[in-house]
């Protein structure tokens, strides 16, 4: 009997769905077909029916990964109100905390995750996580150069966004690979901590009379 498109639809979700759990707990390289079948209650041959293999079934699964800091703007013109440094930094946080406590992101993070390891296996993970962390470091820089008259700054904003995106993405990686479930209820408010301590250090002196 031919199965609708909606069918094929629903068992090719299904099978992404299996996909992202089984890359996410076991890691790429130690996953295999037969287990992302049986956990999708399906026969390996589906599999092979919408994908070409496990590489690009893990392409799938990255590329329906869509995460709070991919609609971050970074052009002037994206902005109806350019954010402070304060909103930026509680943005940032929240959308690490986000990751971390809903399962689908948390899931697709650690994959993501993975992207230098897997370089060899998925140029598009690799590629998916560049632009994650550059669109992040571009925000930054952006609400750095819109704010630069409200904060004591000397600092290249680029260097400073640069900064901030590797200690966001440290803080995610070693909360997903390593934290305690309790302790990850922290991370967002650590990130959100770290940006306001590295752009608001200190206030502008008053002006002598």
């Amino acid at each position: 009997m031919k199965r609708s498109k909606a069918e094929m639809e629903r068992t090719r979700l299904r099978l992404l769905d299996a996909a992202e759990w089984v890359f996410s707990d076991q890691g790429y390289a130690a996953a295999n077909l037969e287990e992302i079948a049986d956990t999708a209650g399906l026969s390996r041959g589906a599999i092979y029916w919408h994908f070409k293999g496990k590489p690009e079934l893990l392409d799938a699964v990255v590329a329906r990964a869509w995460f709070p800091w991919d609609q971050l703007p970074i052009e002037k013109s994206d902005f109806d109100r350019p954010p402070s440094i304060q909103e930026m930094a509680h943005e940032l946080g929240q959308g690490v905390q986000r990751t971390l406590l809903e399962p689908h992101l948390r899931r697709s993070a650690l994959i993501l995750l993975q992207g230098r390891e897997l370089r060899n296996v998925s140029e598009r993970l690799l590629l998916r996580l560049r632009s994650m962390q550059q669109r992040v470091a571009l925000y930054v820089s952006l609400v750095i150069e819109q704010a630069r008259e409200r904060i004591a700054s000397c600092c290249d904003s680029s260097a400073q966004a640069k900064v901030v995106q590797t200690f966001m993405f440290g803080a995610l990686s070693e909360a997903l690979m390593l934290g305690r479930p309790g302790e990850q209820s922290l991370v967002g408010q650590e990130v959100e901590r770290f940006v306001l301590e590295l752009l608001l250090p200190v206030r502008l002196p008053s002006k002598t009379l």
